[in-house]
């Protein structure tokens, strides 16, 4: 199972990667860093810590370690929900697409738990949104109807 999420993670980074360096500039024409300059650093990170954890995994013959039924289950529904978010973040904008991932994803991990998981789907997108909206001027993504 661990080879099956670090890929999925890798493809990930690949790809948040190819997006940074080919539509975002390192810097702006006066010279400044860019809206590619943090990002191209993430991926970069990204795609090295992956690559170093599969190298370690392997070294330490731990990669194919056996892994029950439960947890390939577990790992496909987190990938498949994690594409599902991704979809319906350029779609539907933050404002539904943060909420109901955070509601899903605690639903099926976190079962029982409706108060906690209640909470945690409202405080995290308002922290999101005071975080990144706010404080940091940053655009959230808006959707195709907002």
């Amino acid at each position: 199972m661990r080879l099956f999420f670090y890929l999925f993670i890798l493809v990930v980074a690949v790809c948040y990667t190819y997006m940074a360096f080919v539509d975002l500039s390192f810097l702006t024409n006066r010279g400044r860093m860019g809206p590619g300059f943090f990002p191209r650093i993430l991926g970069v990170s990204m795609i090295a810590a992956m690559l170093l954890v599969i190298l370690s995994d392997i070294k330490n013959r731990t990669l194919f370690s056996g892994a029950q039924d439960s947890q390939y289950q577990d790992a496909a529904v987190l990938i498949g929900l994690s594409l599902t978010f991704g979809v319906l973040l350029m779609v539907l904008g933050y404002v539904i697409a943060i909420p109901a991932y955070i509601a899903a994803t605690l639903y099926y991990f976190n079962r029982g738990k409706h108060k906690t998981n209640a909470a945690v789907t409202v405080a995290v997108p308002v922290v999101i949104h005071f975080l990144f909206g706010t404080l940091l001027n940053a655009a959230l993504p808006q959707g195709m109807w907002w």
